[in-house]
């Protein structure tokens, strides 16, 4: 069962604080999903912060760029953002030897 302190640890790294004065329903996810994300990968923040990004890429991709009179909201660079956060918690999951090549030396038996 996922602590309170890895759930808060998972909050600050998607970037998804409570607001002070706030409660989980003033972010894009609650406790409970965070809690869900951690058991699934209890000894791995890294992957269970890729599950996150990958969900907010996938919330962000919905959202337009919009223009009204003098103001104008690039909203498609969340995605562009969430897509390189994605990418590093990727690397990050996937631990230090990860896409490394090995060598070793072979020895044959006579």
């Amino acid at each position: 069962m996922a602590e309170v302190d890895q759930i808060s640890e998972l909050r600050d790294i998607l970037g998804e604080s409570i607001p002070e004065g706030g409660t989980e329903r003033d972010t894009l996810f609650s406790d409970e999903k965070l809690g869900k994300w951690v058991d699934r990968y209890p000894t791995n923040m890294d992957a269970a912060a890729y599950v996150g990004w990958r969900v907010k890429m996938a919330h962000f991709s919905n959202l337009v760029n919009t223009s009204d009179g003098a103001s104008s909201r690039a909203l498609s660079d969340l995605f562009d953002h969430a897509e390189k956060m994605v990418a590093q918690y990727r690397r990050l999951a996937a631990g230090p030897a990860a896409g490394r090549s090995r060598v070793g030396k072979i020895i044959r038996s006579s």
